[in-house]
């Protein structure tokens, strides 16, 4: 269904995902504040886990906080690039 959205209307699929990327970045502060109050105890001591570590470069002592941050930060750039593709008209490209 979606590649038919994508035939009919690129620029609304992009605005689109960029909206849904927009509310990740909403859900993943969440997470991070939360964490950072002291209500998510089990990430609290939780080191990433060495696929995170890998495909973020993170340092190798990383926790699961650092990898919320950068799994934000990735999620906010999609909804950067969504949005951008999605306000460009078919002549931008």
């Amino acid at each position: 269904m979606f590649w038919i959205a994508y035939f009919l209307s690129p620029r609304f699929c992009h605005k689109f995902v960029g909206y849904l990327e927009e509310e990740a970045v909403k859900t993943y502060t969440h997470c991070i504040e939360s964490l950072d109050k002291g209500e998510l105890k089990m990430w609290e001591n939780t080191k990433a886990p060495q696929i995170a570590v890998c495909y973020w470069r993170l340092p190798a002592d990383a926790m699961m906080r650092d990898v919320l941050l950068a799994i934000r930060a990735d999620e906010g750039h999609h909804r950067e690039v969504n949005h951008t593709l999605g306000s460009m008209r078919p002549s931008e490209n």
